[in-house]
């Protein structure tokens, strides 16, 4: 049994909460795009340096 829930609940790819639905169809239901965790975080440090540095 726990085999089969960790076969269900381990991410499939860098988009997990949006894995079980579909990232094409996420995007299309919410009129956004979708980014891999790392390229937001990567993202999001970027800006955070740019905001240091004025």
């Amino acid at each position: 049994m726990s085999n089969f829930l960790k076969k269900i609940f381990k991410p499939k790819h860098p988009y997990a909460p949006v894995a079980y639905l579909g990232r094409k169809t996420v995007e299309r239901s919410l009129d956004c795009k979708v980014t891999k965790r790392k390229a937001l975080e990567k993202q999001m440090r970027e800006e955070g340096h740019k905001t240091e540095a004025a």
